[in-house]
């Protein structure tokens, strides 16, 4: 992956290459999307802006087909990453990803009801085919599909957590090309302070407790807690250098959905009253671009 950020770095030409394939490359637009974001964080927002537009063209022709991501993420790691090159905050990075979230989300449901629906419709046969599969009347009953609320914050969360990978990736190649060992210490020091962390408990909370229509909605608010209580646990291991710890923490993230309430709760307490430095882990300084 360095030797792919390398390529890019050498040119408009190679960034453009990288970009447009990528972007057409079913389930890699990912790769396309963090390399508009490296070159925005190295060479500005008129450089990756470029790149970014000629990169948007095929993503804009897979949108009419259905496959709207990559549309919206080519736009919105320009728009995060030119806050991280400019703020140099994850804080405010987190936060403009989710609201990039919220937003696609909240456009599609005003204005794509038509898209839902078909999506919704592709949904529904799919999971009546698998109750019908599975030959146990009990799980076809318990099987249903999202409705169109669900479907637009699950879109919304899929861009969110795009951007969050995305934004990371571009950083971790900018850091590895030019400055290495920077981006662990940025990682490190991902931290809320005390009012946008409430604000962050307290908005994912009052959504999530509407009811399961809205929890998706929640998770894209509280997304920012869950990196920077990542960002906390990763500090944490370097510190004490507990070997294990972290393919423990990504296994139970993966394989035990409540633990990532966990971990935003321990960058909401870190926000509150500096877990940091009463376990002595101090923030470590900014790394240089």
């Amino acid at each position: 992956m360095r030797a792919l950020a390398g390529f890019v770095m050498r040119g408009r030409r190679e960034a453009l290459l990288v970009a447009v394939v990528a972007s057409v490359v079913p389930m890699f637009f990912w790769v396309g999307s963090a390399a508009v974001g490296l070159l925005t964080l190295r060479r500005g927002g008129t450089e990756g802006g470029f790149v970014a537009l000629w990169a948007l063209l095929p993503c804009l022709v897979l949108a009419r087909f259905g496959e709207v991501v990559p549309a919206a993420a080519m736009i919105g790691i320009w728009l995060v990453a030119m806050v991280l090159r400019a703020t140099r905050s994850w804080s405010l990075t987190l936060l403009a990803a989710s609201a990039i979230g919220l937003v696609f989300g909240l456009g599609l449901l005003g204005a794509g009801g038509a898209y839902l629906e078909a999506v919704r419709t592709i949904a529904e046969g799919f999971i009546a085919e698998v109750g019908k599969r599975s030959g146990d009347p009990a799980v076809a009953a318990q099987l249903q599909a999202p409705d169109t609320q669900q479907i637009a914050s699950i879109f919304g969360f899929m861009l969110a957590l795009t951007l969050v990978g995305c934004t990371v990736l571009a950083r971790w190649w900018q850091s590895a090309l030019f400055n290495p060992g920077g981006f662990r210490e940025e990682f490190h020091a991902i931290r809320f302070g005390s009012v946008p962390g409430l604000a962050l408990v307290g908005a994912g909370a009052s959504l999530y407790l509407q009811g399961p229509a809205m929890q998706i909605w929640a998770q894209i608010v509280m997304l920012p807690l869950l990196v920077a209580g990542i960002g906390l646990v990763h500090a944490l291991v370097a510190r004490r250098r507990v070997g294990g710890m972290l393919g423990l923490l990504y296994a139970a993230l993966l394989l035990a959905p409540p633990v990532k309430y966990v971990v935003m709760g321990l960058a909401a307490v870190d926000a509150v009253a500096n877990l940091r430095r009463l376990l002595g882990v101090a923030p470590p300084p900014p790394g240089k671009d």
